[in-house]
């Protein structure tokens, strides 16, 4: 915060302490209020917005363990949806900016909205429409808790197709999704008929195609690399945030240094990121020029 960031996005915190192998953050009850309201207020004192992002634990469909959707009660669905309600509520009093929801890489969400995943005969399955039920009934839980001025995002999934992620993306603007995050779903792998000019990976080619046909914010990420290379996508109309995750981990200098030279980069790659394990490990940038 007040690097030159205009918006932070936290790793997910959970929803429920249920399913917590890792002891992980939550933001479901009043004493998580103290630590979200600390980074919120330190992220405003630096000119930068903060959204918290949400999931619930034990689901991990694109690496193929986890329990799964089909296990649980039409009950606990509804319960499970009420705690991301419950949380939605906290983050709002802790002066979040907004939430992110996390639909992507085999979270729980992602599984329920995918039709590998979730092969439900209750009202959370069938077609889109009805794995979209619980998404629907969180997002009408949260209009009652929150204004205008707090916005409901999702970090979406791609799914087996392109012409899938639009219509997914499509139905969750329709539900009352205010801004699109795009990023890797279910199947964790999936081959694409990329063009041979477009110099990006399948990850931002999929933000960029859903771009094209929703009307809400749409952010692309994964291997972007240089600020250079996000502004570009910016110039081209291909989405409209770019995100940036591992130069900021090596280097929290990362939006200065790049603004004084564009093709800066702070991330150097290693074949096993050093923050998968400890954070502490990680060798830094590359020397600056």
């Amino acid at each position: 915060a007040g690097k030159g960031m205009g918006l932070l996005i936290c790793q997910a915190l959970l929803v429920s302490p249920e399913n917590d192998l890792l002891d992980r953050a939550g933001a479901y009850k009043r004493e998580h209020l103290c630590f979200i309201k600390k980074i919120a207020d330190a992220c405003h004192a630096g000119g930068t917005r903060f959204f918290a992002q949400l999931a619930y634990a034990g689901f991990d469909a694109s690496g193929g363990g986890g329990r799964k959707v089909t296990e649980l009660s039409t009950e606990k669905m509804a319960e499970i949806g009420r705690d991301f309600v419950h949380s939605v509520r906290l983050l709002k009093e802790a002066g979040c900016d907004g939430v992110e929801l996390h639909c992507a890489h085999g979270s729980f969400l992602n599984a329920v909205h995918s039709p590998i995943e979730n092969t439900r005969q209750d009202r959370y399955g069938g077609d889109l429409e009805g794995r979209l039920t619980l998404l629907k009934e969180i997002i009408e839980g949260c209009r009652e808790c929150i204004d205008d001025s707090f916005i409901l995002s999702c970090r979406m999934g791609w799914t087996e197709t392109l012409e899938g992620d639009i219509a997914l993306a499509q139905a969750m603007e329709k539900l009352g999704v205010e801004m699109l995050h795009v990023s890797g779903g279910i199947p964790a792998d999936r081959s694409l008929d990329i063009p041979g000019d477009f110099p990006y990976n399948a990850f931002v080619y999929t933000g960029t195609r859903v771009k094209q046909h929703v009307n809400i914010p749409v952010t692309v990420v994964n291997d972007l690399q240089t600020l250079r290379r996000g502004n570009e996508l910016l110039r081209e109309d291909a989405c409209d945030l770019i995100a940036y995750g591992r130069p900021f981990l090596a280097d929290p200098d990362f939006a200065l240094h790049a603004a004084e030279d564009p093709d800066y980069i702070g991330c150097r790659k290693c074949k096993a990121c050093q923050f998968r394990t400890d954070g502490d490990r990680c060798p830094g940038p590359p020397a600056r020029k």
